[in-house]
């Protein structure tokens, strides 16, 4: 019997664009979408300056496209910035069941080399759907049940087997090359989450990337690495990372049922389990409309794991602690009916209004009957009458799917004030037919912001 290891990385060497459903070629669509999306917006990011001197020094120049910026580096420089870029304004995507970002760690190295290489369009989607496929399958092998509690923070850890194979992909590696390329992404693994509420928890989205990227370049060159990095009882990812895991998940029904079509695209900016709760107050919203000056109390219930990760941020000072608090979050959406980045600014912040309410009257209420996929929102109004609206799944989520018309509207939001509206227009259409495009360079070019765009 072939070890998980032999198995993915047969798969991932017989893969073609061909063997894609039409959802999983709509999903692979939209991710890549959704990422190109998230870098542009991660201009705003309060970390990027420190970062794009970092990747600047790790990685060199080059020619490889940074997103929404006129500024060129090596793959590796590239990979690193654009899988920070992705993340840094907690508005890319999330495969729930692992809590796990997949486009920052796929997407970069798959654009590095599709763009160093001249692949095509079908070449650059196959990578990233078969990347995020191997992700995702690893994820759910090593039971985030199990390698949650014991503190694994996932992007650093499954990310490098998605990116690695992505560029494995790319690059034509054969079966015994991929096997070793994902031996070595596992050596690289890391990642924990005594890094939360800092902004190392999206290094490691950023640098599982490089991980992944270097692993497939190293293999090319018959680099040899472990043969079942991880099936192996003495230090495997699933013994290692989570006690043995659910080695059955990796591989069951391996290309007749992509697992990368349950990867959640958020629409809001905000960490992963805030997604439902924003779900629930537009709805209350849309339904109510309640004068904010009007409430009296909101309560916000979530679960008690929620609860845990988040109670701390009741009063942000900051973008990224805005990004993580329930009160701030919810204030602001019912005051403004809309939530967006331009939310979050320092006049937010100290707003009197917005602080008094979070302060006197927002609560957050932890709720063992929830799922961390779930919310429920109370409000008591002044007069007495009593709203409510619970989520059981985010918009966005498998459960709960965006259109095309909303991560269009999504996609607009994070480009604005980026790139020009015809250029902006021109990348969107060519993003969504990605897998007819014979020529990616006028993909690039769209991509790269003007001096005068990135200055704005």
């Amino acid at each position: 019997m072939p070890t998980p290891t032999e198995s993915l990385a047969s798969f991932a060497t017989g893969f073609t664009y061909d063997d894609l459903p039409d959802s999983a070629r709509r999903q692979a669509r939209h991710l890549l979408l959704d990422a190109v999306a998230c870098a542009v917006a991660g201009h705003q990011s309060d970390e990027i300056s420190a970062y794009g001197k970092f990747a600047r020094a790790a990685g060199g120049p080059g020619e490889s496209t940074i997103i929404g910026s006129p500024e060129r580096l090596s793959p590796l420089g590239a990979t690193l910035l654009n899988g920070y870029l992705i993340t840094a304004m907690t508005v890319c995507d999330t495969y729930v069941p692992a809590h796990v970002h997949i486009t920052p760690e796929i997407v970069p190295p798959a654009l590095a080399i599709a763009e160093r290489d001249g692949a095509d369009g079908q070449k650059l989607l196959a990578a990233v759907a078969i990347g995020s496929e191997v992700a995702v399958r690893v994820a759910a092998g090593l039971d985030y049940s199990v390698s949650g509690p014991l503190g694994w923070h996932f992007p650093g850890v499954v990310g490098p087997f998605g990116a690695a194979t992505a560029v494995g992909r790319l690059i034509g590696l054969n079966e015994i090359q991929m096997r070793n390329a994902l031996g070595l992404a596992g050596s690289q693994a890391a990642g924990t989450w005594a890094s939360w509420g800092t902004p190392a928890v999206k290094f490691h989205q950023s640098r599982g990337a490089a991980s992944g990227l270097l692993a497939a370049l190293l293999a090319r060159q018959d680099f040899a690495a472990s043969s079942d990095i991880i099936g192996n009882s003495d230090g495997g990812m699933l013994a290692a990372y989570s006690n043995g895991g659910k080695p059955e998940r990796v591989t069951a029904e391996l290309g007749s049922r992509y697992e990368f079509e349950q990867v959640s695209l958020r629409l809001w900016p905000g960490g992963t389990p805030l997604q439902p709760t924003l779900t629930a107050v537009f709805d209350l919203i849309g339904r109510e409309g309640p004068s904010f000056d009007e409430i009296e109390r909101v309560r916000i219930f979530v679960a008690p794991v929620v609860y845990e990760a988040h109670a701390r941020f009741a009063e942000p000072k900051g973008i990224f602690e805005a990004l993580l608090s329930y009160p701030f979050t919810v204030a602001s959406a019912v005051r403004d009916s809309r939530f967006w980045l331009d939310s979050l600014n320092a006049s937010s912040f100290d707003d009197p209004d917005l602080k008094r309410f979070m302060r006197e009257r927002a609560e957050l209420v932890a709720d063992p009957g929830l799922t961390r996929e779930q919310s429920r929102i109370e409000i008591k109004m002044r007069g007495g009458a009593k709203l409510s609206a619970q989520a059981n799944a985010a918009k966005g989520s498998p459960g709960n799917s965006a259109s095309e018309a909303d991560l269009r509207a999504k996609y607009e939001r994070c480009v604005a004030g980026r790139l020009p509206s015809g250029q902006a227009g021109e990348l969107l259409d060519m993003l969504l037919r990605i897998d007819q495009c014979k020529e990616l360079g006028p993909l690039f070019r769209l991509m790269s912001a003007s001096e005068t765009g990135a200055a704005a």
